[in-house]
């Protein structure tokens, strides 16, 4: 059974590109391990995960310029889980 939330994605200038920030817990209960892939409007992405405690639990950060660049806008709903090999 595939483990997934949907979750806001927001711009974060912080994150690195090819990078995505996500909360502890929430990679924990994924199980992701270094990298998690994301679905937005029928797309696909793969992502490397950066997991910080001080992060919203409920919500996933990336880089601004790369996100737009791929069509997210700020604020988008996004499904994320660990990728399906």
């Amino acid at each position: 059974m595939v483990k997934e939330r949907r979750l806001r994605i927001l711009h974060d200038e912080t994150a690195k590109e090819g990078e995505l920030i996500v909360h502890t817990d929430l990679k924990d209960e994924l199980d992701m391990k270094t990298k998690a892939e994301i679905v937005v409007a029928k797309r696909r992405f793969t992502f490397r995960v950066k997991a910080l405690k001080t992060v919203e639990e409920d919500k996933i950060y990336g880089n601004p310029e790369e996100l737009l660049t791929m069509g997210i806008q700020d604020n988008s709903i996004a499904t994320i889980r660990a990728p399906i090999e």
